[in-house]
């Protein structure tokens, strides 16, 4: 081994001991009431980076007219250059933000109309079998495929202009009809950016340099280009079977402008500023832009257009990531707070959700991914409700400034939706069907009562204890907002009688106050779990606590982290103490049941993880934790792992959850085909085209298998 080769190697090492000691610091003085956050916020960065193996990171959020930046790790690993807020990294999707702009400028500027068919724009796009509007592209409503065949078309090297680049998918099928089915679209927003040209005359790049990234001073930001020559370029990396690799090089002009840009952090956050400043477009364009689309179904989709518009524990908020090789990045904007968050790594596939969420609950001193516990599932379902109607109701009473209730008559249909469902006695005559209607009650579908519902409870609210009161609420939550609704809608110091709560829910909900105000004290509110956390002594401590309480505090989240840390580590002494303790806990939580579950799967005891899975999916199917998003990712960290009898039993298991999923039996016919066991991969992919009669990529695998006969 070479001298120089030990030296990298020592210093690997080091890095993964301390990326906090390596990072990158821009000396700023720090405004007093964020010095503690942002300590807090380093050390966490330190312990999570070592955890996701990233080899670099940068982040920084600003409030009011505060601004924070820093790198930590490298941007660089093999020169060990150190990541800086400077760094530049390819954005990936939040490019479709950008998108969206340019679009909607036009808009403004009478170039574009929404309504109109793309072929007015770009008549060389095949028409299809409907017609396919601008608006509904913006929303990923228009049916337009995302990737048909990453192998193919995620590993492009030759760089592409627009024609080219539509030409991928030009000729592919909609997957829907436009309007009936949220579908994530890379191509969609490809299809826009040729729009964009065709309207302004400009190449997409051109365009968006001149009307977005100079009028907020974003002098960093550009089209991604492998032959510039690009000031604090970032070197991208991946984890194949457990250690750092490069990324596999692939030009990114095919996706243009889906993913074809790249930026800093601290550009990032100029463009936050701009937006929450108005900048950019007339204020009434983004009110529609970050309004959440709707399906023919009326289904809202949680996506405006170009942003993710979900309520954040009733904090309104937009945001967007992105992921691509070279890199992950998010951009977070809670405008009513003037707050902003901005994050970019060079590691592929990790997850950045869980350094977003610590940095905002450290600079609000918030904690805004509590949940309650309730033992029993129809006491769960009801929690949920209120916690919809609560952070729907005061996130677009908050935006919007007024109720969502045309009427007092549309009023009391929103509460009488609520009263009729949201109850014991519902739930426990029919679960099913009733946990049915209370999941739809933020949707057109059900005339979204439980959103006029809130939002007439915060108007009451506020015209109670005044507009700037219903900020308590934030660290409060759901239940203290119900019971001060339900006293005032009780006594009589308003004129106007208002809407009540079912009795029964309304005692239930005061009891459960009760218990959560004697738990849920400041110690529990700033409590986060981690891999630092000492769960052998911390853990009966909660089982103490919680012992007899009718709701409590849900960390089940954290610790099944905890657990899957030591799992991926291989300690699974370590990680089934952790996990098992989560279940004792919480005995009827999904999160508690599936990561219990995938401990058992990775230990190869595969019978105790169907067990589990199948409890988890009885008690509530629709649980993000069972999602076939969560099955896949789960299937990349065993494949990381290198277990792969266990991807076949997992496969196997998600079968039996999902019987009717075309796409699973495809996939397991992959995985056969893999392994070389041919006949077995041809019996799933004839399984899927019985599901699916009109699977076109299965249908040419079966022609090319049996041609290879």
């Amino acid at each position: 081994m070479s001298k120089k080769t030990k030296l990298f190697i020592s210093a690997f090492i080091i890095f993964w001991i301390s990326a906090y000691a390596l990072s990158y610091i821009i000396p700023q003085p720090l405004k007093s009431s964020y010095a503690e956050a942002i300590a807090q916020f380093e050390k966490f960065v330190k312990t999570q980076m070592a955890i996701d193996r990233a080899p670099g990171l940068s982040v920084g959020f600003m409030k009011d007219d505060y601004i924070w930046t820093k790198g930590f790790g490298y941007a660089d690993l093999e020169n060990m250059v150190p990541a800086k807020p400077e760094s530049s990294y390819r954005l990936a999707s939040i490019t479709k933000t950008m998108t969206a702009i340019a679009v909607l400028q036009l808009v403004e500027a009478g170039k574009i109309d929404l309504e109109a068919e793309v072929q007015k724009y770009v008549p060389y796009f095949p028409r299809k079998r409907w017609p396919v509007t601008v608006r509904l592209l913006l929303g990923h409503l228009a049916g337009i495929s995302h990737y048909k065949n990453y192998d193919l078309e995620g590993h492009i090297k030759v760089h592409k202009n627009t024609r080219e680049a539509l030409a991928i998918f030009q000729n592919f099928d909609l997957v829907s009809q436009p309007g009936t089915q949220y579908y994530y679209s890379s191509y969609g927003f490809n299809l826009l950016g040729a729009i964009v040209e065709a309207a302004s005359g400009q190449s997409y790049g051109q365009y968006i340099k001149e009307h977005i990234f100079e009028p907020l001073g974003m002098t960093n930001s550009r089209m991604d280009n492998p032959t510039d020559l690009i000031p604090n370029r970032v070197r991208g990396y991946r984890l194949l079977k457990g250690e750092i690799k490069n990324s596999e090089y692939v030009d990114v002009s095919s996706r243009f402008a889906a993913g074809g840009t790249r930026s800093t952090v601290v550009d990032l956050l100029k463009y936050a500023e701009g937006i929450m400043e108005g900048k950019l477009l007339k204020q009434e364009t983004w009110r529609k832009m970050f309004s959440s689309m709707v399906t023919k179904g009326e289904l809202r989709t949680g996506y405006g257009m170009g942003w993710g518009v979900l309520p954040w524990h009733g904090h309104f908020k937009v945001s967007h990531g992105g992921s691509q090789p070279e890199t992950r990045t998010y951009i977070l904007i809670l405008p009513l707070e003037k707050m902003a968050i901005a994050i970019a790594s060079n590691l592929e596939r990790i997850n950045l959700m869980p350094y977003i969420t610590r940095l905002a609950e450290l600079v609000l001193d918030e904690d805004l991914d509590i949940s309650a516990y309730v033992p029993d599932r129809a006491g769960q379902a009801i929690y949920n409700a209120c916690s919809q109607v609560f952070s729907y109701g005061l996130s677009q009473f908050r935006w919007l400034g007024k109720e969502t209730a045309k009427d007092s008559h549309d009023l009391d249909q929103a509460f009488s939706y609520f009263n009729k469902y949201v109850n014991v006695k519902a739930l426990n005559n029919n679960y099913k069907q009733t946990k049915v209607k209370i999941e739809a009650g933020i949707h057109p579908l059900a005339h979204e009562a439980f959103i006029k519902m809130g939002t007439y409870m915060a108007s009451t609210l506020a015209q109670s204890q005044g507009a700037q009161a219903l900020e308590k609420y934030y660290k409060s939550g759901p239940l203290a907002f119900f019971n001060d609704y339900i006293h005032l809608a009780n006594q009589g110091s308003f004129s106007l009688k208002r809407p009540s709560i079912n009795p029964s829910v309304s005692s239930l909900l005061a009891d459960w106050q009760k218990d959560w105000s004697s738990l849920y004290t400041d110690n529990i509110r700033h409590l986060f779990i981690d891999t630092n956390t000492d769960l052998v002594q911390l853990g009966p401590q909660l089982k103490r606590a919680f012992l007899g309480a009718s709701i409590y505090p849900d960390f089940s989240s954290q610790i099944a982290q905890v657990g899957h840390y030591y799992l991926k580590k291989n300690e699974l002494t370590k990680s089934f103490q952790v996990l098992n303790l989560n279940l004792d806990l919480y005995p009827t939580s999904p999160v508690a049941l599936t990561s219990l579950a995938t401990a058992y799967l990775w230990a190869g005891n595969i019978q105790s993880a169907r067990v589990l899975f199948r409890k988890a999916f009885a008690l509530n199917p629709n649980h993000p934790s069972l999602s076939l998003n969560s099955f896949y990712n789960l299937k990349r960290e065993l494949e990381q792992a290198q277990k792969m009898k266990q991807i076949f039993s997992l496969f196997q298991i998600i079968t039996e959850l999902y019987p009717k999923n075309a796409r699973l039996q495809k996939d397991i016919g992959d995985l056969y085909l893999e392994a070389g066991l041919k006949e077995k991969a041809i019996e799933h992919y004839k399984e899927a085209l019985r599901l699916n009669p009109n699977y076109k990529e299965v249908k040419e695998i079966l022609k090319k298998l049996k041609k290879g006969k």
